[in-house]
Parts: structure tokens; C-alpha cells; sequence
């Protein structure tokens, strides 16, 4: 299958939009070499001496459940339109407190077979090279995580506005359609939280039906 065609640009637009917010990154890492723990329901999260608490919510129109941070809050539309002002900024955002830190959701035209996915996040991440002004590059890979669901983890630093940012892209399939997460910090923050972009990537999974079915598109689940 040849994916460099419209679904190609379309995911680039999308992965542009969510990545040149100056304040925003795209990144992943494992957390085990940065002495940080995840609980064995993933309910708390050790960020350095504090201990930030999770809590599911739905996204993608209810088809998924992830843990994020308590604090982070879901950014309504018009300040999304401010802060991403790309018509394809990511359907779904939860930002920090100081709006330094965010995560977000997209689902995507595209549709995969689970095992042209590794080739996929290969293609993927040489867009990525070829339109983003990348200071490091940190590879690509695709892991199963806790749930038993395989994702693409796309991990690079780039030059922002006014400092380095730490990226993390996140290539998964629901029912056969690419879905896409990004976790995002500045490279200077990166190490304090490399645990919530693990946690993001370890606790995505499909919603149970009865989510599915009383979710409402626009909102999330607090």
C-alpha cells in the first residue's frame, strides 16, 4: 500500500498543527531509567517529590478511555482556536494548569491493517523529519502497552518560538482507523514529566459500550 498520497498530507496538517504551538511538543520516552513509578492502577503518578493523581476520560467521541492528570482541564474550542489556529488542530486537548503541558487527540481518515502499522509509523516519522526543524531526534517504535494495544511512539525535540519543546506522537487503531495522541512539554520540563507521557501511552484503551454510547461529541467525561 502506498501511504504517501492524501492520507500522508492529511496527517502531516494534522501532526503540524498540534506541533508548531509555540508553547506545545510531540515526545515519548520510557520512565524507568528516571526513578518514577506508576501505581498499579494507574490512579497516581510520582512527578519528582509530588504525586499527581489520574482520572479516566473519554475521548474520540467515547470510542477510547486514557488517564490524565486531575489538574489538566479540557481546553474548550475558542481558546483552542486561539492557541492552535491551524483548522487542524486536534479535536481533543487537555493543558496543564499553566497551559505548558498538553496532551491531545485526533482520529484520522486513514485506515490500517494492525500490521501495517510499524511500516506506517516508519513513513510517518520521516515526514516528520522533513517538515519539522528537529534538534534531536529520538527514534520511532511500536510497543503494546498494558491493555494489550499496540502503538507507534514517535519521539523528537524541535526548536519552538522561544525554547526547545519535547514531542511525543502516539499512532494507534480503533477498529482499524489511525488514531493520533501527542504529549507535549518544553525539553527543559521533559524529565519531571516523562512519567504522564508514559502513563498516556500505557493507559489508552477502547471505551466499554455504555460510554460509547452516552458520549457526547465536543465534551469530555468529568
Amino acid at each position: 500500500m502506498n501511504y504517501m498520497d492524501e492520507h500522508i498530507l492529511d496527517l502531516k496538517n494534522k501532526l503540524n498543527a498540534a506541533s508548531n504551538n509555540g508553547n506545545t511538543i510531540l515526545s515519548q520516552t520510557a520512565v524507568t531509567d528516571h526513578g518514577s513509578s506508576l501505581s498499579e492502577k494507574n490512579s497516581i503518578v510520582r512527578l519528582g517529590d509530588e504525586f499527581i493523581t489520574l482520572e479516566w476520560r473519554a475521548i474520540l467521541d467515547g470510542q477510547m478511555e486514557v488517564g490524565v492528570p486531575k489538574t489538566f482541564s479540557f481546553m474548550p474550542p475558542e481558546q483552542a482556536k486561539f492557541k492552535y489556529p491551524s483548522e487542524h488542530r486536534p479535536e481533543v486537548i487537555y493543558t496543564s494548569e499553566d497551559g505548558t503541558v498538553n496532551i491531545t487527540f485526533n482520529r484520522t481518515e486513514t485506515t490500517l491493517t494492525a500490521e501495517e502499522l510499524p511500516e506506517f509509523v516508519e513513513q510517518m516519522g520521516d515526514v516528520l523529519r522533513s517538515v519539522q526543524p528537529i534538534r534531536n531526534w529520538m527514534g520511532t517504535q511500536v510497543t503494546v502497552n498494558r491493555f494489550g494495544l499496540s502503538i507507534g511512539r514517535i519521539r523528537f525535540i524541535a526548536a519552538g518560538m522561544d525554547t526547545n519543546l519535547y514531542n511525543e506522537i502516539l499512532l494507534f487503531l480503533h477498529e482499524g482507523q489511525v488514531m493520533m495522541g501527542t504529549f507535549n512539554c518544553m525539553e527543559s520540563h521533559m524529565k519531571v514529566w516523562l512519567p504522564i507521557a508514559e502513563n498516556t501511552a500505557q493507559s489508552l484503551h477502547p471505551a466499554s459500550p455504555p460510554l460509547q454510547s452516552t458520549f457526547k461529541k465536543g465534551a469530555d467525561s468529568q
